[in-house]
């Protein structure tokens, strides 16, 4: 991502762009970027829902929005490091542009393989005027200025970015949710393991909108507590609204990184998970591994951990390593369910 972020600023740092003094910005989907310590923190928005790349924001001293507010400031720059999601790629740009200043500008990046080329079109369909473009480290960014009025394109795009009804409206989700549409095939194989299996206090690890939690709550009734946990804060808020109607067990929400220990959470009887296992475009099983030391730190003696994981993936060394016993409980279509015993 850091060729990204040296492309996104490239019009800035080689004064293509060349701001007014008492300039305002905002970043979308921001990363830390050294460039971000030149500007005067008062005059800078930034967002972020991935709970660890705000980290690192926030460690640089930067205060970071896990929403974007379109209704308090507009602002002269805004700039978006896009993802790889179309849908939220022109919802992350339509948004800018409500928070851009008419005449203001708007610069976005994108590696060439995470829809780099498509910017320009996306900037012409929302009626940018005085479009140019850079390529640069396999990447593309591209600057506009906004006209006067918000269009049709635009609009559809926020609509079609915010949270909705999903899966003949069983639930509610957006798009840059990880398998924001659709219930994942490991997290569907896990459940088959899970009726009637939990007990007591418990965790869903990486919850995504709440699909598996749902599951277990319906489906296991001495569940006293459940906490639900995910890096992505839209994740959160899109699984409060799924699990809003399950009221007989006690439900807390947290928007954290569960690579690291999470010091406010132990002694669980019950962890449920399918942990991530991309970091890009590049398979990082050291994410899940990261997942599992910190169920390991997270369960009381005697807990269990039930996880789904890519067939591929070997998990097998960290679990005998990490618990007293694990068994591996289906083998088949592409994955592997386990359970761990603390």
């Amino acid at each position: 991502m850091a060729f990204v972020l040296e492309t996104l600023f490239y019009p800035l740092m080689q004064h293509l762009i060349v701001p007014e003094k008492e300039c305002s910005y905002a970043f979308l989907n921001a990363q830390y970027f050294p460039y971000l310590d030149k500007i005067n923190s008062s005059t800078l928005f930034i967002q972020q829902y991935f709970k660890p790349y705000a980290k690192i924001l926030q460690e640089h001293d930067f205060h970071v929005s896990s929403r974007i507010d379109i209704k308090d400031k507009t602002y002269d720059i805004v700039l978006i490091a896009l993802p790889k999601n179309t849908l939220e790629s022109r919802y992350l740009i339509a948004q800018g542009l409500c928070i851009l200043k008419p005449e203001g500008i708007i610069i976005c990046a994108a590696s060439n393989k995470a829809g780099g080329t498509r910017i320009k079109k996306i900037l012409q369909d929302f009626a940018c005027i005085d479009i140019q473009k850079f390529s640069k480290n396999k990447a593309r960014v591209v600057w506009a200025k906004k006209a006067d009025v918000l269009n049709k394109a635009s609009i559809d795009a926020i609509a079609n970015g915010e949270p909705q009804a999903i899966l003949d409206e069983e639930y509610i989700s957006m798009p840059g949710i990880f398998g924001w549409n659709k219930i994942d095939k490991g997290s569907k194989i896990l459940e088959q393991y899970l009726s009637g299996k939990l007990k007591g206090n418990g965790a869903d690890f990486g919850c995504g909108y709440g699909s598996l939690s749902r599951y277990i709550l319906q489906n296991n009734s001495n569940i006293e507590s459940l906490s639900c946990i995910d890096a992505d804060y839209r994740a959160i808020q899109c699984c409060k609204k799924n699990l809003k109607n399950e009221i007989k067990t006690n439900i807390s929400y947290f928007w954290e990184d569960l690579t690291q220990p999470l010091s406010g959470l132990r002694n669980l009887d019950f962890i449920v998970m399918n942990p991530p296992f991309h970091e890009g475009q590049k398979t990082n099983i050291n994410v899940g591994i990261s997942f599992i030391k910190t169920a390991v730190y997270t369960l009381n003696s005697g807990g269990m951990l039930w996880m789904v994981a890519n067939a591929e993936l070997p998990y097998e060394k960290i679990l005998a390593k990490s618990f007293s016993s694990y068994k591996k409980e289906f083998e088949g279509q592409g994955f592997k369910v386990f359970c761990a015993v603390k």
